[in-house]
Order: structure tokens, then sequence, then C-alpha cells
């Protein structure tokens, strides 16, 4: 709960992953207990795998295809990638805790339905905090680690992690760390606020269905949920993270097996676009109420228009036996005239979906901002910023 009594759904609280960051003192979501998570978990992964890597011989040097210590794919995830899904505790929390707030605070949740808002928000809650819910994650993140390392065996090829001997490949020092903690980690990581995202989703799906107090004419043209996109945008960081990886796993491809990057511009474009979509899928549920609202407010302006617009044409226009202009001076049947144009106008301009493109620009750019250096091998960096900012602009 907030102080006011508000209802609250910290998406980063709940569940034994939490529950054990809450013993080891490193849950809260303050800049240096995350810091330190960060740095433990990053060093979790990275450090083991150089160590042994070091011991094998495969950090540096050319007896593997790739050496530990180039290998762009194990940065992005084990250092960057880490670091960006625990800092996620606190980009997303901030964003989505006062989306909640304001649904309250600006009176959209009308009296008589608070009681089923608050009951939607305290069962996402338990949601997260689901123990089932978490060990079916750490599975799927066991299950995903396998399969990446089986498909790495599978390619006949000396890397740091699997090592090929007469033709059989098999998994080093540094593979075994990999296979059964580093990906894990992350899948797990990634994985959880995924599935956080899902509920975050359900839950503004059932706010959706609620008896909300919205006004056609509301200045931010979303019937007064122009906050939903501000909140979305939080989720950028985990599209951050994501794209690194994609990015990196790309280049470690072109570098190393000397793959032509052109033939990665359709799946880099795909996932922009996919992520995208993602981030704004759950905002749809909105699009029939607000749609609905639109077509309401329009009849109505419609009628009472055609009335006053009326009364206004008998008043000043169609007796010609009225005073002089003179006397419309002060007269506030003018003003009134602009003031409802002005309200049918807003109306009108009544979007479907609350989303506005400028506070939506962060996922553009998470999505995009770790391929520049990998496009960058083929396309000066000077025109990819310039592309860069007539998307964002």
């Amino acid at each position: 709960m907030t102080p006011n009594g508000d209802e609250e759904l910290a998406l980063e609280e709940g569940g034994p992953a939490w529950r054990v960051w809450l013993r080891t003192g490193l849950a809260p979501s303050d800049r240096t207990h995350l810091g330190r998570r960060a740095l433990l978990l990053a060093a979790l992964c990275w450090l083991p795998l150089l160590g042994s890597s070091l011991v094998d011989g495969t950090a540096t040097g050319d007896s593997v295809r790739v050496p530990f210590l180039r290998d762009l794919a194990a940065y992005a995830r084990f250092v960057i990638g880490i670091a960006l899904l625990v800092f996620a505790d606190a980009a997303v929390a901030q964003r989505l805790r006062p989306v909640l707030q304001e649904f309250l605070s600006a009176k959209l949740i009308r009296r008589d339905a608070i009681g089923a808002f608050r009951a939607a928000v305290t069962r996402a809650r338990r949601q997260i905090d689901s123990v089932v819910v978490e060990a079916v994650l750490l599975a799927l993140a066991y299950a995903g680690s396998w399969n990446v390392v089986h498909a790495e065996l599978a390619d006949g090829q000396s890397t740091w992690h699997a090592l090929a001997t007469d033709g059989v490949e098999s998994l080093s020092r540094a593979g075994w760390w990999y296979a059964l903690v580093s990906v894990p980690l992350f899948y797990f990581l990634f994985l959880r606020w995924v599935f956080r995202g899902f509920v975050w989703s359900g839950l503004l799906a059932k706010i959706s269905r609620l008896d909300l107090d919205l006004v056609p004419t509301h200045p931010d043209r979303a019937g007064g949920l122009g906050f939903l996109s501000i909140g979305q945008a939080g989720f950028a960081i985990l599209v951050l993270a994501a794209s690194a990886s994609l990015a990196a796993r790309c280049g470690d491809e072109v570098l190393y097996q000397g793959v032509a990057l052109e033939s990665f511009y359709p799946t880099l474009i795909a996932f922009g676009v996919l992520a995208l979509l993602l981030v704004l899928a759950p905002l749809l549920v909105f699009a029939p109420r607000l749609a609905a609202l639109k077509r309401h407010a329009l009849y109505e302006y419609g009628r009472l228009s055609s009335r006053h617009d009326g009364a206004f044409r008998d008043k000043w226009i169609a007796d010609a036996s009225r005073p002089q202009p003179e006397s419309l001076l002060g007269n506030e049947d003018p003003s009134s005239l602009a003031d409802l144009a002005t309200g049918y106008e807003r109306a009108k301009a009544l979007r479907p979906l609350p989303i506005d493109v400028a506070a939506i620009a962060p996922v553009i750019v998470a999505a995009a901002l770790p391929m520049i250096p990998l496009i960058a091998l083929r396309v000066p960096l000077k025109e990819i910023l310039k592309g860069l900012l007539k998307v964002v602009m």
C-alpha cells in the first residue's frame, strides 16, 4: 500500500528469488542495492567463465575459433544483459506504480468499481508471488540453456565453451559453468520479467472492463488514459537487454563465421517491430472502450451543437429586427459557440489507442541502439544516426 492507502503493484517484488534477495540484503530497488546485486550476478556469470577459459587456454589466441575475451555475446548477456535485467527492478517499477495510482488519484475508476479494481491488483500480486511460477520459469531457463548448448555442440567447431576433438565436441570447464549457471541465470531473469509483463497486461485487461469515468475532450486525446503509454515505456530496458544479446550474437557470426551482415537485416527489423508491438499490445484492451467513447461523444456533441447553433442563429441572425451588432459586445453567446466547437474538435481527435509516440520513443531507441555498432560494420555511423533521429523525432 502507498502512504495514502492506494494500492501498488510492485512488479519487482514477490517470488522465491525476491525472498532470497531480501535475506541477503540485495532486495531494495534503490541504486546502491541494485548496483550490488547487478555486480554480484554479473560476476557470478562472467568471472568463472574467464577463470576457466584462462586455465583451458581459450581466453585469447587462435586455439579456438571464438576465444572468450573476443566473444561479443558473452559481454552482452553476462555483463550488460544481467545488469540491465537487475536495474529493471527500478526502471519498470518507477513507471508502472504511478500508473495504478493515477487511476485512483484522477478518479478514473468510478466509486462502485473501486472494490473490483483493488481485487484485481491483489490477484496480480499473488500471481507475482507464486513459487510454482518461478519454478516453471527456472525449468524453462534450463531447457533454453540446453537447447543453446546442444546447438553449439552440433556445429563441429571449437569455441571457448565447446571443444572439438577428433570430430567430437564436448563442453570445456567454462562450458559447464556456461550451461549450468550463466545462461540459465540470464534466461531466468529475462523470463521472470516476461511473466511479470503478462501479469501487468492481464491487470490492464481487467481494468479496461471496469466502470471507467473517461473524458472524451481530455487534452491527452486518449480520454484521460494518455499516462498509460508513459508506463509502458518502462519496458524499454528489457528491450535493450534483448536487443544487445541479439546484436552481439549476430556480430559473432559476422566476425567469426563470415556470415554476411545483410542476411541479418530482416531479423533485426523483425525484432524491432516485434518488440514495439509487444510493449504496446497491452494497451489494445482499451481500444474498444475509447472507440465507443468517441462515437458516443460525437453523437452528444453533434446534438448539442445543432441545438446551440440553431438557437444562436435564431437569436442573432434570423430576426432582422434584432439590435445592432454593438449589442454583441460582452455577450457570452459567441464565446459559448467557440467553446462548443473546441469540445467537438477534441472529441473528434480522440485516438482509439492511448499511445503517445513521444512516450514510446525510448522503446524504439532501446531496440535500435545495440544494433548501431553491428550495422556500422557496413554502413557509416553518421548515416545510421541520421536514420534513427528521423524515426524518433
